[in-house]
């Protein structure tokens, strides 16, 4: 089993049983965010229950990233497996720190409360001071997130924008009646797409130059006026790296 498996389950329980407004994955470390109001729900899921799993829900309690932090891990299929598991020192944490507790039946798709979470204060406080919130850490992309992906698999801010980038000058090249071939410059591509970028313009120029990205991209210069281009003719392998987003992150 993987975690990926417990996330739709969890975003429907956040969404029917939580009332959350809206729920994103993956947002900065955080598997599962959902917002309500001026909550952040947070859902961390692991496949097991472990010291690993409690530790990320205590930093989360601790950091006042989530106004109610949960854990969910698969429901155990072993008769009074759940209440077995969740006691001792693992029901102590969990009171002390206020962590609630989620079980998932991955092939029905249920989840079960085992423990509520407790409002935590220190988000209120965190809030008052002035630290950035993680919802500033939500991006365009954030609610089509798979929680529980590994790295390689996540979408992340530099993935989206050369992705856009790609989309942008694939849809130019297949302008047949532009009198330009598909050649943009870098101000044509910025009018078209969003980035992350501070200096978006000296950014997109330095990313389409990469070695990793020629074999999508090509550019060339006229006068002082830097052009780029999608290339034509990508091979199937090319064709998923782009899509992937494959290359040098900045």
């Amino acid at each position: 089993m993987k975690e990926i498996e417990l996330y739709e389950p969890v975003r429907k329980w956040l969404y029917q049983h939580v009332g959350c407004t809206d729920v994103y994955a993956e947002v900065w470390d955080v598997d599962v965010l959902g917002t309500q109001g001026p909550c952040n729900v947070i859902v961390e899921l692991k496949t097991n229950l472990s010291f690993k799993l409690l530790d990320q829900a205590i930093d989360r309690v601790k950091s006042g990233l989530g106004h109610y932090v949960y854990i969910a891990i698969p429901a155990s299929t072993a008769r009074d497996g759940d209440e077995i598991r969740f006691r001792g020192l693992i029901k102590d944490v969990a009171m002390r720190y206020g962590i609630g507790i989620l079980t998932v039946d991955v092939p029905s798709g249920t989840v079960n409360l085992k423990r509520a979470a407790r409002f935590n204060r220190t988000a209120v406080t965190r809030c008052k001071r002035g630290l950035r919130s993680i919802r500033e850490g939500i991006e365009a992309f954030s609610k089509d997130q798979i929680g529980g992906s590994k790295g390689g698999d996540t979408m992340t801010s530099y993935k989206y924008t050369l992705n856009s980038i790609k989309k942008c000058l694939r849809e130019e090249s297949l302008k047949y009646e532009c009198k330009n071939d598909g050649w943009m410059t870098v101000d044509q591509i910025l009018e078209s797409c969003e980035t992350h970028y501070a200096k978006p313009r000296t950014s997109v120029m330095q990313i389409l130059r990469f070695d990793a990205n020629k074999t999508w991209c090509e550019s060339r210069k006229v006068g002082r006026a830097c052009y780029f281009r999608y290339k034509g003719t990508l091979s199937h392998v090319d064709e998923l790296n782009m899509q992937q987003g494959i290359g040098q992150e900045m």
